[in-house]
């Protein structure tokens, strides 16, 4: 899969306000977040969320799970890849300061 085809996207997250990502990025339905947590010595720790939407057939309603076919582990690998790239570049800055 090309580079091009998995995007970023910065549109607010459904969780609580204050509590959200440091970035997300984005192939059809497959969205990996990456999280920023405060660990007690006042450092920065970085969690990911992978999820896959999906428009249910019955209700036609869109749905989100943790599952993934084949064919979308290759895009959650390269998301992975990029989220990787980015907390390795947000860490780095942090120690700058």
């Amino acid at each position: 899969m090309a580079q091009s085809n998995a995007q970023r996207t910065e549109h607010d997250d459904a969780a609580q306000p204050g509590n959200r990502p440091v970035a997300k990025f984005k192939h059809g339905g497959v969205e990996l977040s990456v999280w920023p947590n405060q660990t007690a010595e006042g450092g920065t720790m970085y969690n990911t969320t992978i999820s896959n939407s999906y428009k249910d057939d019955k209700s036609g309603e869109w749905k989100t799970t943790s599952s993934f076919s084949p064919t979308d582990l290759l895009v959650v690998g390269e998301l992975g890849r990029q989220a990787f790239a980015k907390i390795t570049e947000l860490k780095q800055q942090g120690r700058a300061r």
